[in-house]
């Protein structure tokens, strides 16, 4: 009977520390409905991201990916920083002022976590003759190496993208040996 009591306990509680796990991938199998999975090895990352996007991801173009109506991009490749030691925070302040002095106006910035690192975020616009372009870009430095993630798209369309943005860089992960 001890025994018997025991099993049911020890099978209560596994149950119990199981469930929510399966609950949390049942809630993302339903956020990603409709999405594709994307694992390069060669570019080390691996995210999801919309079936209607196109992928025109090569070795010499890096990771590109062309939203539906032609003109948005979302774009990630990474490169070693070259012999150059410097934090995120130092990173970070030598590409915001590359950016400002050629006529970068910036929107929001955040420090985030990105594929479980520290990262930036940066939001921001650029005119471009008649049009105005609107950017997020993310800044992560991981050893020797910066990763960076950039949307692009026109500045009057940007806003009704930047959710599904939102989504693709909570899903991405950085492939580590």
């Amino acid at each position: 009977m001890t025994k018997k009591i025991a099993f049911i306990f020890l099978l209560f509680i596994l149950i119990k520390i199981s469930f929510p796990k399966y609950l949390s991938a049942s809630e993302n199998q339903n956020l990603y409905e409709g999405w594709t999975y994307f694992h390069d090895e060669l570019f080390k990352i691996s995210f999801v991201y919309p079936d209607n996007w196109t992928n025109y991801t090569s070795q010499e173009r890096g990771v590109v990916f062309v939203l539906p109506d032609g003109i948005g991009m979302f774009t990630y490749h990474f490169s070693p920083l070259f012999n150059e030691k410097m934090n995120l925070t130092e990173f970070v302040s030598q590409n915001r002022e590359t950016l400002q002095e050629i006529g970068a106006e910036f929107n929001e910035d955040e420090y985030i976590t990105f594929s479980n690192d520290p990262a930036y975020k940066l939001i921001y616009t650029m005119s471009m003759g008649k049009d105005t372009q609107k950017y997020l870009t993310i800044w992560c430095l991981i050893e020797d190496n910066v990763y960076i993630t950039t949307f692009s798209h026109q500045s009057q369309l940007f806003d009704q993208y930047q959710q599904i943005v939102d989504k693709i860089v909570k899903s991405m992960m950085i492939i580590t040996d």
